[in-house]
Formats: C-alpha cells, sequence, structure tokens
C-alpha cells in the first residue's frame, strides 16, 4: 500500500473507532436508562401503595397489576442489562483501537512498520464488528458521533 493510502486508510479507521466507541457508550446509556425506567415501573406498579390509592377505581384494581405483570414479563425477557454490559465492552474496544490508530497516525512519518501495525490494528477490529452485529444500526446517530469525531480530529491534528 502506498504512504499517501496508508495515510488516509489510518485517518478514516482512527475516526471510524471514536465513532463506535461514542456510539457504544450512549447506548449504555440508554439500555440502562430503559431498565431502571423499567425496574422502576414495575416496583410503584406492584407496591401496595398504588394499590391503596386507587382502591376506589375497580377498573384500576385490574390494570394495575395487569401492566406489572407485562412490565415484569419484557423485564426478564429484554435483557438490558446484558446489552447495557456488552455495549460497554465494545465501548472500552473501540476506544482501544481509536488509540491504537491515533498512536500510529501520529508515528506514521517514523514508523518503518507502519502498514503491518494497520493491518494488526484492523483485525482485532474486525472481531468487535462481529460481537457488535446485534446492535440496532441507527445511522442518525452515527454520524452525529462521526462528525464529533472528525471534529474532535480536526481540531487536534490542525
Amino acid at each position: 500500500m502506498d504512504a499517501d493510502t496508508l495515510r488516509k486508510n489510518v485517518w478514516e479507521e482512527m475516526l471510524y473507532a471514536s465513532m463506535r466507541s461514542n456510539y457504544f457508550a450512549e447506548l449504555v446509556r440508554h439500555y440502562l436508562g430503559v431498565d431502571r425506567g423499567l425496574r422502576v415501573g414495575v416496583l410503584v406498579a406492584t407496591s401496595g401503595t398504588v394499590a391503596t390509592a386507587l382502591s376506589d377505581s375497580g377498573a384500576a384494581k385490574i390494570v394495575v397489576p395487569i401492566v406489572a405483570a407485562v412490565a415484569s414479563f419484557w423485564l426478564l425477557i429484554s435483557q438490558y442489562g446484558s446489552m447495557a454490559r456488552d455495549a460497554a465492552d465494545l465501548h472500552e474496544g473501540w476506544g482501544a483501537i481509536a488509540d491504537d490508530y491515533e498512536a500510529l497516525w501520529i508515528s506514521l512519518a517514523d514508523s518503518a512498520d507502519a502498514e503491518t501495525r494497520f493491518r494488526q490494528i484492523y483485525k482485532r477490529a474486525e472481531g468487535l464488528s462481529k460481537s457488535g452485529t446485534k446492535f440496532p444500526n441507527k445511522t442518525r446517530r452515527l454520524e452525529h458521533w462521526l462528525d464529533h469525531a472528525s471534529t474532535m480530529a480536526k481540531a487536534r491534528y490542525a
């Protein structure tokens, strides 16, 4: 690979890795928020206080336990906590890949083995890409984080 192509590829992969790291951090916050919201909802719906407060309404006596059961079941099958942990692992992995690409970018002119290092980092990143396939591909959010990564990198290396 010629030097200009390598330089372009390292720059792009550095931005993409940073984009993915930030995207998975956002997913962690989202999944933890949904999990917390569901748990609070189930707690409130199953507490005796709600039933007592709504005791004048006959429909509420039926609806509140049904809502609590449905929310409990959804909480059980949704696995938001597990998804948050997996997204956190991917955030950490992509952050490390981004750091490695940045270190390569900084030393690109002085490195005799730059292409070999690039291929090693790229190979490690492929494993993370496979792990990320179970998560949503929110194009607008990815574009947001790519713009953010680009702005940060340009400011750093202007």
